[in-house]
């Protein structure tokens, strides 16, 4: 066994773990019913990944009323709860189903979304705090202060949930006091303005965490176990400091807790607790090991342990007794047997995108993931075997044409796949990718593992051409040759040396003053990476922000890299004309801007390359095109439609 800490027996109370991996607790959005049950989709998502091994499953934010933050003229959405006897049903469902395969199974509880609230709540006065502060979506709404009979509403709304998922079969209950949500504002003085017992000292701040879980305890039993998650830090202005933090772990184990889930951040600093790939895997192992230095309960660490070499690294050091897993376990359910196994390669790495789970969840569907789209579809999604195997040729071995061609594989087709480059990954080459898109490079290195392991015949340094289609002569032909960079029509563009998004990327001999004209979230991260390598860059965008497609948690670290690397950024600024050593703007009021430079790296959109498409749609051959030759878009749009599309194949 290659990981000695990771797969030991691990205690929780009086729990008894068989690893010590913990699948950590998410919103699955849309899998949720709108009476509070989990569907049986949901059911389905979670024992996939108990049945892939995982120690401990945790269910996210389960509410314990509707009394709250709740219009009684609609459907509750978006969270399970277990306010009432009938949930117990579904509960018991999943912990059976889950411990069929041997993992645990925990319910997060949490008593309120406080100043997070939307604005369905904020304009319908719905939105409760502490005390009456600003919302943080937006600012210029305010929360209503909850009156102590109303918080004691709340304590006696979690013993009864307690109670209920004590009979359902759940093994333990996990408290959402994360995050900025309501349990960590009652905590914090930046916004918890009271002066009654609720309010004031740190005591008084943790009153409201310490009647919850006194209420768990009465309403669950005293040997029931409970997991706290809290972040450490805020790393805000006049939000929680690590000092503080610890002595909130302190009392935590005095009030009765049994392990400590530790993470930091809030939604003002987002890109912490939901990480995007541009962070370093394994960043807040220092915040866990500091508490575990000062507790003598169990301390979960969670946050880019996407990998098993830093799991094990975090348990072998004691940073931490027990490893917290979200989205890479949404990526690969079978990350934990694969890792036993020794086989890391063939772990599907998250990419740390958002694009599949979170933001999913944010426009109302349910959780899945860009690079696993069956993920919250087990069952409807599953690749079966092929009844006519076929002999299928796929050009272009970018994420796309890999991901068609693994699918493909899996459906028991006899694969070819062909590239012009002398390397897979398409515009994410290994020799293309920065150190900040490590996550990246792991996903191409899983893809050509795979599509080598399955048996897939690959032809690289190949250039597609009719004569060897007709040689090889195959069944079906899958198109999957990208898109190519625009070329503006910009007065002057000739004058000025220029270098390829790619060598933007590489970075390779590239200095001097450098402007990258369009600032999307691939020119942004081109900006970042010339600046990284010493460059003085200038990034020029025509919209009000730059990277605006990423999502808010991504968005907001590409914005703290650019002010490290002291890129100089335009918005709102249009290119009007170049000239060999400067580049003329209009910004939106009118006024000119001259940015001088010695080269420019153009970022300015694709256009779908259809010119394998033009020979082959007049042949015999019948052909199905993929991904960016269809329609330009993100890493989740390619492999979704390689994979929905031919698993029927």
């Amino acid at each position: 066994m290659l990981y000695m800490k990771l797969f030991k027996p691990g205690q929780i109370g009086k729990l008894t773990l068989k690893n010590r991996v913990i699948m950590a607790p998410m919103n699955v959005g849309g899998l949720n019913q709108s009476d509070g049950k989990l569907s049986m989709r949901g059911i389905e998502y979670f024992v996939e990944r108990a049945r892939g091994g995982t120690g401990m499953i945790i269910v996210g934010i389960t509410r314990t009323t509707t009394e709250f933050e709740q219009d009684k003229s609609t459907n509750y959405a978006r969270n399970t709860l277990a306010d009432d006897k009938i949930h117990v049903s579904w509960m018991n469902e999943l912990s059976e189903a889950c411990h069929d395969h041997g993992a645990k199974v925990a319910i997060q509880l949490s008593p309120g979304v406080g100043r997070q609230a939307g604005a369905f709540l904020q304009s319908n006065s719905l939105a409760i705090g502490p005390s009456e502060i600003s919302c943080f979506w937006p600012p210029h709404k305010k929360t209503r202060q909850l009156t102590k009979d109303e918080i004691h509403r709340l304590v006696d709304s979690f013993q009864a949930a307690a109670y209920h998922i004590r009979s359902s079969g759940i093994d333990a209950i996990h408290i959402h006091g994360h995050e900025g949500y309501l349990l960590d504002q009652f905590s914090t003085t930046l916004w918890n303005h009271r002066t009654d017992e609720y309010g004031g000292s740190l005591e008084n701040r943790m009153r409201f965490a310490k009647e919850l879980i006194d209420a768990i305890h009465k309403g669950a039993g005293d040997g029931f176990p409970i997991i706290y998650r809290f972040g450490l830090s805020h790393y805000l202005e006049g939000g929680r400091e690590i000092s503080e933090g610890l002595e909130i772990a302190r009392l935590l184990e005095e009030y009765g807790v049994d392990a400590l889930d530790i993470d930091s951040g809030c939604y003002e600093t987002w890109y912490l607790p939901h990480p995007p790939s541009t962070i370093e895997p394994g960043f807040k192992l220092d915040l866990a090991a500091k508490v575990s230095a000062m507790v003598d309960i169990p301390v979960i660490a969670s946050g880019k342990i996407a990998y098993p070499e830093i799991a094990e690294s975090a348990l072998e050091s004691g940073a931490a007794d027990f490893i917290c897993l979200g989205r890479p376990l949404i990526a690969d359910p079978e990350w934990v047997s694969k890792a036993e196994q020794g086989c890391n390669i063939d772990i599907r790495p998250c990419i740390c995108c958002h694009e599949g789970c979170l933001k999913r969840i944010y426009i109302h569907k349910s959780i899945s993931c860009a690079v696993n789209p069956a993920a919250g579809n087990e069952r409807e999604l599953k690749i079966h075997f092929s009844k006519i195997p076929q002999r299928i040729l796929v050009i272009g071995a970018g994420v796309a044409g890999m991901e068609a061609s693994r699918t493909l594989s899996l459906r028991g087709h006899k694969v070819r796949l062909i590239d012009m480059n002398s390397s897979v990954g398409g515009n994410f080459r290994l020799e293309f990718l920065p150190p900040f898109k490590s996550d990246y490079r792991r996903y191409i290195m899983y893809l050509d593992k795979q599509i080598r392991s399955l048996g897939v015949e690959l032809d690289l340094n190949q250039e597609f051409s009719m004569e060897y289609l007709a040689a090889y002569d195959p069944d079906m032909v899958v198109i999957a040759c990208g898109a190519r960079h625009k070329k503006p029509d910009i007065p002057g563009l000739d004058l000025v040396k220029q270098i390829s998004i790619l060598e933007a990327f590489s970075a390779k001999g590239v200095s001097g003053r450098v402007s990258v004209l369009g600032g999307g979230l691939v020119g942004t991260e081109a900006a970042i990476n010339l600046a990284h390598n010493g460059a003085e860059v200038s990034l020029i965008e025509m919209k009000n922000e730059v990277a605006a497609d990423a999502f808010l948690p991504n968005k907001m670290h590409l914005r703290v890299m650019l002010d490290e690397s002291q890129v100089c950024v335009y918005t709102n600024t249009r290119v009007i004309s170049l000239t060999e050593d400067s580049v003329l703007c209009q910004n939106d009021i009118g006024d000119s801007i001259v940015v001088t430079t010695d080269q420019v790296v153009i970022c300015m959109g694709m256009i779908s390359n259809q010119s394998i498409e033009n020979q082959i749609k007049n042949s015999k051959y019948k052909y199905m095109m993929i991904g960016d030759c269809v329609k330009p878009g993100k890493v989740i749009d390619a492999v979704w439609d390689a994979y929905r599309k031919l698993r029927y194949v």
